[in-house]
């Protein structure tokens, strides 16, 4: 009696009651040079995203300068032209904003969260941040600030491993230069090292003012008053096009051995492709020893978990950038490091003909991951942002790129997986090296 009549009090929804209004990207670049992005639509509430997205990154670095575009990101809310660190700090929070910065290995970007009758105050900020003065007692302390964050970078095995893979993959050049100062070379990070890099960094045409929430015609018409850049200079960082070449990092530590197998992935600009590699990576998706249903537990690489006991995590990754990617799986085990790659190779051969239900399956999930992952104003920035920096040539919303997800097919996920296997792979191990196989057997295993 209980059960039927809780069954007659439930009320069956059949389409859902939210409608989102559409999100809508559109850009244009002013006559300085500056380009400038917005979306609307899609979010409700008294709230905007103002960023900025300046094409500094490590791969911009050299060797005795590795480290500046780190020195850089920590001295962006310190003094500039206009007002003293202390004014700018106490200005954004009487203004009740937040803001933070984020240094990468292609850009450094800038992003802020305010509300709609502030954000011109917010944007004059960021235009007056794109004017350091950089006083020696400032870059001396953000250079202090930087050792310490490469200390506490080194004792992390997840970033330093993922650092390994990078300088491998491109045999540290471009996007394998370090992500992060080395040690030894914080104390040629000077002020005069950090002004001529800045000089550079800071120039309108090497910069993109992003706005999620901001009307495009107004944004682009105050942008236009305001002045953006250190120098009037036309010069601007330079890099080389990335180039992926593979190789192996191999290191001795004690306990768990901690492993990434990566292949050459896709140009952010290729958006076919990471559409298909996207689904890839939740084909084979993730594992660990406890996972909540609709987290994965009937993934390929969770089974292996699921399978063997000495097996701590496994996880696919997907990483894309202006002119380059990678894509592979990092895992954590007890022992057997050649058990755990042969399970894993196996896994990726059998991913890559995958086809009905799991596809859809697989597909379902990356898109329900693009919505999560974009739900903030902040996420959203940055979801456009980077196509901006990457010069993609049509930015798209997170519904379009959700579309062109729908649209893959076995075939592309086979085609992507085979050309992917078909570069020399990079393996990075920190751990027990004793029975690592060679990058030729692993090649060998991954025939498709």
């Amino acid at each position: 009696m209980l059960s039927r009549g809780l069954a007659k009090g439930i009320r069956y929804y059949t389409t859902s009651t939210f409608q989102e209004t559409p999100r809508v990207v559109e850009s244009s670049t002013l006559a300085n040079g500056l380009k400038v992005v917005s979306m609307t639509g899609g979010y409700s509430g008294p709230a905007v995203s103002l960023g900025l997205y300046i094409k500094s990154g490590s791969r911009n670095e050299c060797h005795n300068s590795a480290g500046v575009n780190q020195v850089l990101k920590n001295l962006v809310f310190q003094s500039n032209s206009k007002k003293l660190y202390l004014e700018v700090q106490r200005e954004i929070e009487t203004m009740g904003s937040t803001a933070f910065t984020q240094a990468s290995r292609d850009s450094l970007l800038i992003s802020t969260q305010t509300l709609p009758v502030t954000s011109q105050f917010m944007l004059q900020h960021l235009a007056n941040v794109t004017k350091p003065t950089l006083p020696y007692h400032e870059v001396r302390d953000s250079a202090a600030v930087v050792a310490d964050e490469s200390e506490a970078y080194n004792h992390d095995i997840y970033t330093t491993l993922f650092d390994s893979l990078h300088q491998a993959a491109f045999r540290g050049k471009t996007l394998g230069r370090p992500l992060v100062a080395p040690r030894c070379n914080i104390s040629n990070l000077t002020q005069e090292a950090v002004t001529e890099f800045a000089d550079k960094a800071y120039t309108p045409s090497n910069m993109v003012l992003v706005s999620v929430g901001v009307n495009h015609k107004e944004l682009v018409e105050e942008a236009g008053k305001l002045d953006f850049g250190r120098t009037k200079s036309s010069a601007a960082l330079t890099s080389e096009p990335a180039k992926y070449i593979g190789g192996e990092s191999i290191k001795y530590n004690a306990g768990n051995s901690h492993v990434i197998l990566g292949f050459e992935g896709a140009a952010h600009s290729n958006v076919r492709d990471v559409a298909a590699l996207s689904v890839l990576q939740n084909i084979l998706g993730a594992g660990c020893a406890k996972l909540a249903p609709g987290n994965g537990v009937t993934s390929r690489l969770n089974q292996i978990v699921t399978n063997n006991p000495s097996v701590v995590s496994a996880e696919a990754f997907n990483l894309t950038y202006g002119d380059a990617g990678l894509f592979g799986v990092y895992f954590e085990t007890e022992s057997n490091v050649a058990k755990v790659l042969s399970l894993l190779t196996s896994e990726i051969v059998a991913a890559s003909n995958v086809s009905g239900q799991e596809l859809e399956k697989a597909k379902t999930i990356t898109r329900s991951h693009i919505f999560e992952q974009t739900e903030t104003r902040s996420n959203a920035l940055e979801f456009i942002g980077k196509q901006a920096v990457y010069q993609v040539e049509n930015i798209l919303t997170p519904s379009q790129f959700a579309q062109e997800v729908a649209k893959v097919t076995a075939e592309d996920v086979k085609r992507v997986a085979k050309k992917m296997t078909s570069s020399k792979p990079t393996l990075v191990v920190s751990g027990d090296n004793s029975e690592v196989p060679t990058l030729e057997s692993l090649q060998s295993a991954l025939k498709l």
